[in-house]
């Protein structure tokens, strides 16, 4: 005799899945799908003692500590504890500069990314206020 799943069955079912599927989604387990961005908007200080000593982040621009400002083109996860920042120059023509962005416990560690690899010698750490 073969057995069927019933209607009850099928919806219960559908139902959990949706429950984990939700539940997966809103901690994050498979990544960030969103273009959730990796640095928030504010104010931050820097370990760094050049033009990055403190940094806002506003939407769709940066200022650095001399007021220069910069256009984000790409701010955003690209796994759950990693992401890349992408500034533009809007003022000195056809430049940008990039940033591979590890989340740690501090808050962000920033590595420019210098011949297509990040340079962990120059990096720098954004802290949490």
């Amino acid at each position: 005799m073969k057995k069927k799943l019933g209607i009850i069955q099928v919806l219960a079912i559908l139902i959990i899945g949706i429950m984990i599927g939700a539940f997966a989604e809103r901690s994050h387990v498979f990544g960030y799908a969103d273009n959730t961005p990796i640095i928030p908007n504010g104010t931050y200080k820097t370990s760094n003692a050049n033009k990055w000593e403190k940094m806002g982040v506003e939407g769709s621009e940066v200022k650095d500590a001399k007021g220069n400002r910069l256009v984000v083109v790409d701010n955003r996860f690209t796994n759950r504890t990693r992401g890349r920042l992408v500034l533009a120059s809007p003022n000195k023509g056809n430049r940008s500069w990039s940033y591979y962005i590890v989340k740690i416990k501090e808050g962000w560690r920033v590595s420019p990314i210098v011949n297509g690899a990040p340079d962990h010698d120059s990096d720098f750490i954004v802290y949490v206020n």
